[in-house]
């Protein structure tokens, strides 16, 4: 974390001092420019009111008094003579030569205590007609100092404070992530606390509204998911552990109190036959859950409903001597595995069947964008305060519904799961025999579903 902090701060400092020498440079560039054409028009403007003067008559000798900035002026014939001159600079012909407009010289300046040194002086050249028709240069020159001086000042001062606003975002830049990361830090630590013996803590989710509470809250998710799954887990290796002890114990004990010499010896067999077959229900059906509970990914594809319920029904209902009555079978093509719903479907079937006195019913509509399909039987029913329990793994009733002897227990529980897979539902309600109906319900396929939805279904 401090890694990250050093980082980001170090990163923030460089390119804010980047940007602020880059800033102070061309700032001070865009002022030097700046001052300097406003400096050569001055000076070139003071130049053309001195010819103008001249052309009116004025003598060179009056116009050699220097004004404010001006360090020289400088008043000559086109051929380089001197007429008149004035100012701290040594002149020596004219400043800047004969030609006229603005140029930059190095020339000597003569100090109030009578040294002498070099400065760079800008000088604007005119030219003139004085009144005997004769041509006239007047040249003023000036000190750059006046514009370099304080566009160093100002340069220097940006410059001195680059470092300052430099360190100063990098301290807020520190403090900010040293703030968004501790956060962090705490989710890391609330994250290593958590295992076997202690799954129930969650991270502490802080109020930023930004990423990081999202973190938070995707975390705590994730760990809500992982107990849940645990939870699950143990359960099924509970459930597994309960159901197979029994028949496994039951066997044991036969087989080693029944010898084949024993006239009892084929009922024992037919037991453990039936007992075998029970054990293979129970682990086919744990194995379903278990894929389940893992959340495998399965093939999808799309096809006809009815064909698959029509197929179930059949195969179902061939051994017992139940009347079956299909109707309304309207034709419904969903997206799942069907292997999956297969079996799902074939879970509530045989359940009717098992628990039915006389009858059980099939039905299929749809209903706008879902297909349902109804399974009633005539038996004893299921009460309303047992309807979803039912659905628990080994789920046990205390009526004589509950006295299954050819279920698993798990069939129901198969049969929602496997339809909240594929994104449908499973519930219980009473048929109109008094009996148990069990809806299932799954979305159609979509490609399917604007075509059944104009063909008038409704609920």
């Amino acid at each position: 974390m401090r890694g990250i902090r050093i980082q980001a701060a170090a990163i923030a400092g460089a390119i804010v001092f980047i940007a602020a020498v880059t800033g102070a440079l061309f700032l001070s560039a865009t002022l030097h420019n700046r001052l300097q054409d406003n400096f050569d028009t001055t000076l070139n403007q003071r130049a053309v009111d001195r010819a103008s003067l001249i052309a009116g008559g004025a003598t060179p000798a009056d116009l050699t008094t220097s004004l404010v900035h001006e360090s020289l002026v400088w008043i000559g014939t086109e051929t380089g003579q001197t007429l008149a001159a004035a100012g701290n600079l040594v002149i020596d012909g004219p400043p800047a030569g004969t030609s006229t407009g603005i140029r930059t010289a190095r020339m000597q300046l003569i100090e109030k205590d009578g040294s002498v040194e070099f400065e760079t002086v800008r000088v604007a050249t005119v030219a003139a007609k004085n009144p005997d028709g004769d041509t006239v240069l007047v040249s003023i020159g000036s000190e750059l100092e006046s514009i370099t001086d304080p566009v160093s000042r100002m340069r220097f001062l940006l410059l001195l404070g680059s470092p300052a606003l430099t360190g100063l975002v990098m301290m807020l830049v520190w403090l900010t992530a040293n703030r968004s990361l501790r956060w962090v830090e705490n989710i890391r630590k609330t994250a290593s606390r958590i295992h076997g013996d202690n799954r129930s803590e969650r991270v502490e989710v802080p109020p930023t509204g930004d990423e990081i509470e999202r973190l938070a809250i995707t975390v705590n998710s994730m760990l809500d998911r992982l107990e849940h799954h645990h939870n699950r887990q143990q359960q099924f290796v509970g459930d597994a552990s309960h159901e197979l002890k029994s028949p496994i114990a039951n066997m044991q004990a036969e087989l080693e109190t029944t010898v084949l010499s024993d006239p009892a010896w084929p009922e024992t067999r037919d037991r453990l036959v039936e007992q075998t077959t029970r054990l293979g229900s129970i682990i086919s059906d744990l194995l379903v859950l278990a894929a389940q509970d893992e959340e495998a990914e399965f093939d999808h594809e799309t096809f006809e409903f009815e064909d698959l319920v029509s197929e179930v029904t059949e195969e179902a209902v061939a051994s017992s001597n139940l009347n079956v009555d299909v109707w309304d079978m309207e034709p419904a093509r969903v997206t799942g595995n069907m292997e999956h719903l297969r079996r799902a479907v074939k879970n509530v079937v045989e359940n009717a069947v098992r628990h039915a006195d006389s009858t059980i019913k099939v039905e299929m509509h749809n209903h706008g964008n879902s297909v349902e399909v109804d399974v009633s039987d005539d038996g004893d029913g299921i009460p309303e305060a047992d309807r979803e329990r039912v659905f628990e793994r080994f789920a046990r009733l205390d009526d004589a519904r509950a006295r299954d002897e050819g279920g698993t227990g798990l069939g129901l529980a198969i049969a929602r799961e496997t339809l909240e897979r594929f994104g449908g539902s499973v519930k219980i309600d009473e048929s109109e025999s008094g009996g148990a109906r069990v809806k299932m319900i799954l979305p159609i396929a979509s490609d399917d579903a604007p075509e059944l939805a104009d063909s008038g279904a409704s609920v």
